[in-house]
């Protein structure tokens, strides 16, 4: 019987265990690959899962996102984890936003639905098939990075974060969230309080960090890279001028018949339907 009654409690602590590290974390702790694999499971569905009023979004995202880039004439934009296109829309939906956008995530499928809803836009935006660890961009590129219900999926949220305050240009604006339910304080090292991001952000350069309502689950935080504000007008390039070959550095790159190419390294980059492979 005592043996019965140990295989039963060991079923259930693999089980919770398994729901812990697949649904509530999201296989955050088993590496940013099994996290893309979970996405691409439900990318088809994921619209309906997760339910996103636009309305909310151009309300809440792209409206006040205008408003901090308002002496921007062309932003540019880069939306890390982007997922299936929820941010890129929100601001090419708006007929006052005249940048470009570029949304970086691991999963192909959810990049391949991000593309579906934005054809539309054709030109306005480009979608990178890359982790976040290493943004292949040079320092100080964008005029506003963001990163939405993502960071604590992320094998490195500090890593993650201090790229974006890389390429994010002196003055420019970063949008991110923080979980902030009880799952939340299930992921060690991956959520944190209010006063520990305010000091993460603080210590790589962030300022004028605002803290906003956002959803049962996260907090939305506001702030500005320091230093002084620049005006670099990337938002008119094509994105082969903006990218940095990951293997060696070199930037810009070269467009050429189906790929994008390094002239310095020989390193190729193939694009398909606006998505350009460089995981």
């Amino acid at each position: 019987m005592w043996l019965w009654l140990l295989a039963g409690l060991a079923f259930l602590l693999l089980g919770a265990f398994l729901y812990w590290a697949l649904i509530i974390t999201e296989g955050a702790y088993l590496g940013a690959r099994t996290v893309a694999w979970t996405y691409d499971l439900t990318a088809r569905r994921y619209d309906d899962i997760k339910q996103f009023n636009p309305q909310d979004d151009a309300w809440l995202l792209a409206g006040p996102l205008l408003r901090a880039l308002r002496d921007v004439d062309c932003p540019l934009v880069l939306d890390v984890a982007t997922g299936t296109g929820r941010l890129p829309l929100a601001l090419l939906d708006r007929p006052s936003f005249r940048g470009t956008v570029i949304g970086l995530d691991l999963s192909r499928k959810m990049l391949h639905q991000a593309r579906g809803k934005m054809l539309a836009h054709a030109g306005r935006y480009a979608l990178l098939w890359r982790d976040a660890q290493h943004l292949p961009f040079p320092d100080g590129t964008f005029d506003a990075v963001c990163c939405l219900e993502a960071l604590e999926f992320m094998p490195s949220p500090g890593r993650v974060l201090d790229e974006m305050v890389r390429v994010l240009r002196p003055g420019g604006v970063m949008v991110i969230t923080n979980r902030i339910n009880w799952e939340g304080k299930l992921m060690p090292g991956k959520a944190f309080t209010a006063d520990q991001l305010r000091a993460m952000l603080g210590e790589i350069g962030m300022a004028q960090v605002e803290f906003r309502p956002w959803q049962v689950y996260y907090d939305l935080i506001w702030a500005r890279r320091g230093g002084v504000p620049s005006r670099l007008g990337y938002g008119t390039r094509e994105v082969g001028e903006i990218l940095r070959c990951p293997r060696c550095g070199h930037a810009p790159l070269e467009e050429r018949s189906g790929h994008l190419g390094c002239p310095a390294c020989g390193q190729t980059y193939p694009f398909e339907r606006d998505v350009v492979h460089m995981a």
